[in-house]
């Protein structure tokens, strides 16, 4: 061998037990770190395009909260209520579908599959625009304080939920930084818009719902253009896939359509109750004392907006015993964030209410760490039902709901009349209790030792 001569590396197999361990270890931290990084990055991105949505659904809540007479407020938040009854509909008929079923069957053309959902949402908007209308306009022979503003629900639903349906679309994509962007841009033109109409003094639920509607809309265009849609993809002739998608669509959302309606009479009707029982400044205390505990809910809803798409990925491999270890992971962690989130509501309740509300509310303080219970054990059921979904075992998690609604409302009408606003804590807390039992049964009897079912029929 001459002097200017390399000696080749030690083949990998000639190493030694020691370096082959330390060699091992290095590519376990590197695959680890990057790992982390990806994930973590998209984690930070969920947590802040739900954030500013949310934060500005908060911000908007607590002003109206402050500055409205109790019966005004009372009336938002019974339509506010009706808009998140409307909205959970369209998630699991369009949403949910799109965000399950697109990464996994359509990966090599998601454009013109979202294309198709975009049709199915114009299909499902326009009937409840005309229902909302039409419940509108009879109000105004009985309850003139709810009419103008379910009128305005009405004009601003189909761009609300067009918002919801563009941003996770980002996610089915795995670009949640897109999905942030219309976010914070949603959150500057309502944040402006509540400024400036209080400066007008306009700030009332009519034009609230009328803003929220307006600042959905251009954050939705600024999305359709960064995925690059153009309109032949919307407008198109595509009536097979149109066809193909409903059926879809329908197919995996058919059970939980009923879930829906369980999950909203759980921990919205109460609302509605509280201004049926008691009166419509009742129903505004009552969504008032609940704003703080949304924080914890809208934590858990970015969780899933994350989580989904994960296990899906795993579902579409055929590694249920990983997709098993991520929902059981996620459900722990809930767990203890609920828990910490409960504890600190406890300790703040008065200064919470006091910063937020600047004392409105504070003989019903009391209600808030109570109301923070609801979070506590929907969070611990949260990614359990969302496997059972993936899995096509929703009807399973259907019994859950069933026995859950029927207890809030239970308690809620039996509690209420006598016991008022501390019988709609008892019911929503109740309620949310015997979810997370319902559905700790069914994950483990139906959906933890179980395969992935057959798609239903």
């Amino acid at each position: 061998m001459s002097a200017n001569s390399v000696e080749p590396p030690a083949p990998l197999l000639t190493s030694t037990p020691s370096a082959l361990k330390e060699k091992f270890k290095l590519f376990l931290l590197d695959v680890s770190q990057e790992r982390l990084w990806f994930w973590g990055l998209r984690s930070g991105y969920s947590l802040l395009d739900q954030g500013l949505v949310s934060g500005s659904s908060f911000f908007l809540n607590i002003v109206l909260a402050r500055w409205l007479i109790k019966d005004a407020y009372g009336s938002f938040a019974v339509c506010f209520a009706s808009l998140l009854f409307l909205s959970g509909f369209h998630n699991v008929l369009l949403v949910e579908p799109m965000t399950v079923i697109g990464p996994s069957c359509y990966s090599d053309h998601l454009i013109e599959y979202f294309g198709s959902q975009l049709r199915v949402h114009m299909i499902i908007v326009v009937p409840l625009s005309v229902i909302v209308f039409t419940v509108g306009a009879l109000l105004r022979f009985g309850a003139e304080s709810l009419s103008r503003p379910v009128l305005s629900l009405g004009i601003a639903l189909p761009f609300v939920l067009l918002l919801y349906l563009v941003r996770r679309m980002c996610y089915a994509v795995q670009n949640p930084l897109i999905a942030v962007q219309a976010s914070g841009l949603y959150c500057f033109v309502l944040l402006a818009g509540v400024f400036y109409l209080g400066h007008l003094r306009d700030l009332t639920p009519s034009t609230s719902f009328l803003l929220m509607g307006a600042a959905s809309l251009l954050p939705a265009l600024f999305v359709l253009w960064r995925l690059g849609f153009h309109y032949y993809v919307i407008l198109g002739d595509f009536s097979s896939s149109l066809s193909g998608t409903l059926l879809e669509n329908w197919d995996y959302g058919k059970w939980l359509v009923l879930t829906t309606m369980f999950s909203w009479l759980l921990v919205q009707a109460q609302t509605f109750f509280a201004a049926f029982f008691l009166e419509l400044s009742a129903a505004g205390v009552l969504r008032a004392m609940q704003i703080p505990s949304f924080f914890m809910s809208q934590l858990i809803a970015a969780t899933m907006l994350l989580f989904l798409p994960s296990i899906s990925v795993e579902l579409g491999r055929g590694n249920i015993s990983r997709l098993h270890k991520k929902t059981l992971l996620v459900a722990a962690v809930l767990l203890a964030s609920g828990l910490m989130f409960v504890s600190l509501l406890y300790i703040f309740a008065v200064p919470i209410e006091q910063m937020l509300f600047h004392g409105k509310y504070a003989s019903t303080a009391w209600l808030i760490p109570v109301l923070g219970l609801a979070p506590l054990f929907s969070g611990i059921a949260a990614s359990l039902s969302l496997a059972l979904r993936t899995l096509r075992k929703a009807k399973f998690e259907l019994l859950s709901y069933v026995a859950s609604a029927t207890t809030a409302v239970l308690l809620a009408v039996s509690l209420m009349p006598h016991w008022g606003l501390t019988g709609a804590a008892i019911s929503i807390v109740g309620g949310t209790a015997t979810l997370a039992l319902g559905v700790i049964f069914c994950y483990v009897k139906w959906g933890l030792n179980r395969q992935c079912a057959p798609r239903e029929q």
